[in-house]
């Protein structure tokens, strides 16, 4: 699994952890089911209804990690299993927010030609996060690149709020595909409903012309998304 967002929002819950002062080690995981599992606005599930499972652990001195398992197809009509395995270390700033460090390892069961890792960095406030990610040989397809997000919740009342999300891929050096811009923008917007342990999202997902590294078959650039997770 390709950095998921099921990681990196347990990722977050470990910062945010970790800024409250808690004291002793916590261990967690989520079950999600969605109808289409896009990454970075890509499609890493052939368009079609995924489910991932996630475990973490988070330090009270500050260091987290974890593993998150899906289904992906990264070429039209094979089905393989993607794995992704995160550490990292948060340190609280202040009452205003953590800064957080770290890495992953991205590794496709049938399909290692598409292994990658990533070291991060980023910054996690009450509403909002920043992530900034690297990597040497994106899906294995020989180009560097960074890619840059922003995330944002607004809650409207106890159980309801809105996010969004916006990112951009840039290469920044190595191979493309000619005629292909250097950078790739995707965006999500949407609605969440959580009550208790469980969680339901209905989001809105585009993004622009760019860089096809991985999900390069035939898919639609903007798209409706329902997630529904359960978090233990």
């Amino acid at each position: 699994m390709p950095a998921l967002k099921p990681v990196l929002r347990i990722a977050c819950i470990a910062a945010l952890a970790v800024a409250s002062g808690g004291l002793r080690a916590q261990v967690g995981g989520s079950i999600v089911v969605e109808s289409d599992y896009r990454f970075r606005g890509i499609s890493l599930s052939g368009e079609d209804p995924t489910a991932h499972l996630s475990l973490s652990y988070d330090h009270p001195r500050g260091a987290y990690g974890g593993a998150s398992l899906s289904s992906v197809e990264l070429e039209p009509g094979s089905h393989q299993a993607g794995l992704t395995a995160y550490a990292g270390y948060a340190r609280r700033n202040g009452a205003a927010g953590t800064w957080e460090v770290g890495a992953t390892l991205n590794r496709f069961a049938g399909a290692a030609a598409y292994d990658y890792d990533e070291v991060f960095a980023g910054y996690v406030a009450e509403r909002w996060t920043a992530r900034l990610y690297l990597s040497p040989d994106y899906f294995g397809r020989g180009a560097r690149t960074l890619y840059g997000e922003f995330n944002g919740a607004l809650p409207l009342t106890r159980e309801w709020r809105t996010f969004a999300h916006l990112g951009v891929l840039a290469r920044l050096s190595g191979d493309t595909v000619a005629g292909i811009g250097a950078a790739r923008y995707d965006a999500r917007v949407g609605l969440g409903l959580r009550i208790a342990q469980f969680d339901v999202q209905l989001a809105w997902v585009g993004t622009s012309q760019g860089v096809p590294y991985v999900g390069s078959y035939q898919q639609r650039r903007n798209t409706a998304v329902l997630s529904a997770s359960y978090d233990f």
